[in-house]
């Protein structure tokens, strides 16, 4: 590896056990499959195979209470609001749920996390300056935000 100037690098993506899509490359530098193959990278196509359950339901027809789930809930599968998809419920989870209060989710998995990744901020870094001493700084929020944004010296100074 020294000779090749390999040493110190990272592995080669062809010796991932995991398909690009699987990772969360995908969710920082999405691309499409056709982009993957052809850059000699691991695609993965999702099979969507119903679970082993004694019923489907529709998300929409769960009781909105946790308190009024029933255990048998853990035999079932859930059909997602927004995909379609089915997905399951767990003991654990369940447990978690009822001691938390909280109702039965009625989105795939997959999908709330599509969700809460759309809330992050963008991975850019935006040119603003400081809105006290107007120094040049670079700050994750784009300037049409309506936040506050100071340089670090005139925060730490705000702040303690």
């Amino acid at each position: 590896m020294q000779s090749n100037n390999e040493w110190g690098e990272f592995f080669p993506i062809a010796l991932s056990p995991f398909a690009y899509n699987e990772t969360i490359a995908q969710e920082y530098f999405p691309h499409s499959k056709q982009e993957v193959l052809e850059r000699g990278w691991q695609w993965k196509d999702r099979k969507e195979e119903l679970p082993k359950v004694t019923k489907l339901i529709p998300a929409a027809q769960l009781p909105d209470s946790i308190s009024d789930i029933p255990d048998d809930i853990l035999n079932w599968a859930i059909q997602c609001e927004a995909t379609k998809r089915p997905f399951k419920i767990v003991k654990q989870e369940l447990e978690f749920y009822r001691n938390m209060h909280l109702p039965i989710p009625r989105l795939h998995p997959d999908e709330r996390h599509k969700r809460r990744m759309a809330l992050r901020n963008p991975r850019t870094l935006f040119l603003r300056t400081c809105m006290k001493c107007q120094k040049s700084i670079e700050t994750m929020y784009p300037p049409e935000r309506p936040e506050t944004i100071y340089c670090e010296e005139c925060y730490l100074k705000e702040v303690y």
